[in-house]
């Protein structure tokens, strides 16, 4: 008698799987995340990347701002994102800026995201 809501549910599990942009998962991408006002938060792992935004592995498991940068130390691009879910290590950030290379910001704070010891440095 309701079988065209038991359709109509598994057809919108369906759209919800589908995606905006695909995703193409990374091996080991190392990445750094800083706040908006340059300050170094933590080192972490892109484990997926998508046209719209990444999914990033902490390395520690702590609180991070609604909006950050991610410098993709293999593309040597930085993002400004926007959280979007965290579940444990794991939080999914889409694009505010899109990745641009680093070497186009004038920011000496964002540019130092590049520098090894970017964490230590004061």
């Amino acid at each position: 008698m309701f079988s065209f809501l038991t359709a109509k549910r598994a057809s919108f599990a369906e759209a919800l799987q589908r995606r905006l942009h695909p995703r193409q998962r990374t091996r080991l991408r190392p990445a750094k995340i800083a706040s908006l006002e340059n300050d170094f938060i933590c080192d972490c792992t892109i484990r997926d990347i998508s046209e719209g935004g990444v999914r990033l592995v902490l390395d520690e498991d702590l609180d991070l701002p609604e909006e950050f940068y991610v410098f993709d130390a293999v593309a040597k691009t930085v993002a400004e994102v926007q959280l979007r879910w965290r579940r444990g290590l794991a939080a999914g950030v889409v694009y505010l800026v899109p990745p641009a290379s680093i070497r186009h910001f004038r920011n000496t704070g964002v540019r130092k995201l590049a520098q090894r010891l970017y964490a230590l440095d004061g």
